[in-house]
């Protein structure tokens, strides 16, 4: 789905961005639009997408997050690392 016309941003790059946001820095709380558009090398143009773009960008941690969670879990329970 497009998310920001100006630059042509799809949720997919939002979240791509984010995952690798995240990666860098696990307890990342100051992930904004203007953060993940830095890191895709674009910047809010006319500003109509942000309110989508900081919905997206909060489901995406959110689901880093519990992917993560998920993992340690599951390495803790299995007793081995992955």
């Amino acid at each position: 789905m497009i998310v920001c016309h100006c630059n042509r941003l799809t949720s997919g790059d939002i979240d791509d961005s984010v995952c690798c946001l995240m990666r860098a820095s696990c307890q990342r709380k100051d992930l904004c639009a203007e953060t993940v558009y830095e890191e895709l090398g674009a910047c809010p143009q006319c500003c109509g997408c942000l309110e989508l773009a900081e919905k997206i960008i909060d489901q995406s941690r959110l689901a880093f997050l519990s992917r993560e969670a998920l993992a340690t879990l599951r390495q803790d329970a299995s007793g081995n690392p992955e």
